[in-house]
């Protein structure tokens, strides 16, 4: 049997991975670059992102992440390169929400895994935060800091070393299957021409309703915002975990790896609606600002209101909050990896993994991820409230 040749479109946050896995299998696979790996111009930058067990949404996600856990290990051996300090986080909540709810379910499952924390105890326990009246902390043990850019990379060069190619700078123009059957083989056509697979992953972020049109009904492609906040004088960061904030009070900060600062950010409701990262606006107004310096306001006592620095990132996001992961609805030998905001990175490994199966055509390595895998995705904003 000859051995396929695959092609991953954009080798960022989920492709580098699906990179990874695919020259695991011995895949002859080829990866397609805007930009080169470990770039800071789609979502995966800004130093530091969560990695967390306890989840806000659907407590199913819980064996997803234990299996994303084992895999940032394997990828951390492989490398070389130490990839995530996981030192704890903190899920901060009202006791009203039913984020909140989910988020002590997700910890009962987690049994010694995780601690939780009325808010007089909270306050004893991590004086740097404020927490209002009606909230509670629980405390991740087994969460803390993933280093995005310097995963992203780890995980191409791995690909690299097991034999793969990466074509850097080089923009896909147009995906097109030669005729419409299953295992029917695809034409890239990108910068230096048009090559023929037998099948393509395509990871492109931000860009994917520009390069799939036919997937914008199910996408919301957003510019967000990160900045970064000094502590006052007389104030130290030291200690300070990495945290999420639910509804309706949502935010999350990680401080920086050497401690100094803080960054902060805010939920999908201030981010900018945007058609494509290509056309988007990168200057950051003081407006732009004002709802990331209230939470430094309103939650951290230690903070400087306004930041050292502020950067702008491109992200997708499913109108249903459950990753879109499936076949391109007209092209079979197409797989969509796409809106993964929210749980995409620390989940990554897994979806990296599901992506080059379903490339080489093998079940599902568990049915943890059925409900992702089968999720109905709708073509506009369901009416609940949506970050």
């Amino acid at each position: 049997m000859s051995t396929p040749r695959i092609a991953v479109i954009g080798t960022g946050t989920i492709g580098a991975q699906a990179l990874w896995q695919l020259a695991k299998h011995g895949a002859d696979v080829t990866g397609y670059e805007l930009f080169s790996p470990g770039h800071s111009r789609g979502a995966a930058g800004g130093e530091t992102r969560l990695f967390r067990h306890i989840d806000v949404e659907n407590p199913e996600y819980l064996p997803v992440t234990d299996r994303s856990d084992l895999i940032w290990r394997e990828l951390e051996e492989e490398s070389g390169r130490t990839l995530r300090n996981l030192t704890g986080a903190l899920a901060i909540g009202s006791t009203a929400s039913a984020a909140t709810r989910i988020a002590l379910e997700s910890a009962a499952l987690l049994g010694s895994r995780a601690e939780v924390f009325s808010r007089e105890d909270a306050r004893l326990r991590f004086p740097q935060y404020r927490l209002h009246e009606d909230e509670i902390a629980i405390l991740d043990k087994g969460a803390g800091i993933i280093f995005p850019e310097r995963t992203v990379r780890s995980a191409a060069d791995a690909a690299l070393a097991r034999g793969a190619r990466i074509l850097r700078e080089c923009r896909v123009t147009a995906i097109n299957q030669v005729g419409s059957q299953v295992g029917s083989q695809v034409d890239i056509v990108a910068g230096n021409g048009t090559e023929r697979y037998d099948g393509v992953v395509v990871a492109a972020g931000a860009w994917t309703a520009t390069l799939l049109p036919a997937l914008a009904p199910y996408l919301a492609t957003r510019r967000l915002i990160s900045s970064w906040y000094l502590p006052k004088a007389g104030s130290t960061l030291d200690g300070l975990l990495p945290y999420l904030r639910t509804e309706p009070d949502y935010s999350y900060g990680l401080p920086t790896a050497d401690g100094l600062a803080m960054k902060l950010g805010v939920g999908f409701r201030d981010h900018l609606p945007v058609e494509s990262p290509d056309t988007a606006p990168l200057r950051i107004t003081d407006e732009d600002l004002d709802p990331i310096r209230g939470v430094a306001r309103d939650l951290f006592p230690i903070l400087e209101d306004y930041p050292m620095r502020a950067q702008a990132y491109f992200e997708a996001y499913t109108h249903s909050r459950v990753e879109f992961l499936r076949e391109h609805p007209g092209m079979p030998s197409v797989f969509v990896c796409a809106g993964f905001s929210g749980k995409g990175f620390k989940n990554a490994p897994v979806f990296g993994e599901a992506a080059a199966r379903a490339a080489l055509g093998l079940p599902p390595k568990s049915d943890s991820m059925a409900f992702i895998l089968d999720a109905e995705h709708p073509s506009r904003p369901v009416p609940a409230t949506y970050r």
